[in-house]
């Protein structure tokens, strides 16, 4: 009679994809946490620290994001301007129309969109030299940076 030869499992082909699975959920959490801590930061700096007069509150109030997955808005933050500002609400209309429309060119992946919906908003950045979303871009990206290797961390068993 001959003999079997090799290696016995250890263990079964659902306790592999029990285990896949738990790390691809351990992951996508860790991956929305960071978008959504990322985005926050973008926001806050953004409006906090904006050094333009905001007489409408549109600017401001047309600050925001939108966390894509796979072509599917899974987060957002658009808001009305605490601060002065006699309309506001156009502002946070535009952030949240130009959101959408970014949001048709991403179908796959995550993805962070930020967002100043005003048409003004480049031009008060450029040429009255105000910042409007270079600080809060700049800021959003070394936050990313920073906190992604904690990602890694996170991610192991």
């Amino acid at each position: 009679m001959a003999r079997k030869s090799g290696l016995t499992p250890l263990w079964k082909k659902s306790d592999i994809n029990k285990l896949f699975n738990k790390l691809e959920e351990k992951a996508e959490f860790v991956i929305l946490d960071l978008l959504y801590r990322t985005g926050e930061e973008f926001v806050k700096v953004a409006r906090l620290e904006g050094q333009y007069k905001d007489h409408t509150g549109n600017l401001r109030s047309s600050i925001g994001y939108v966390i894509v997955r796979n072509g599917t808005i899974i987060g957002r933050n658009f808001q009305l301007s605490e601060k002065e500002g006699t309309d506001k609400k156009t502002g946070k209309r535009e952030a949240e129309q130009l959101a959408m429309d970014l949001v048709s060119t991403y179908s796959t992946g995550y993805v962070l969109i930020g967002v100043a919906g005003m048409k003004y908003a480049a031009i008060v950045e450029a040429m009255e030299n105000k910042d409007v979303l270079t600080r809060a871009a700049g800021r959003a990206d070394d936050f990313i940076k920073e906190h992604s290797r904690l990602l890694f961390k996170r991610l192991s068993i």
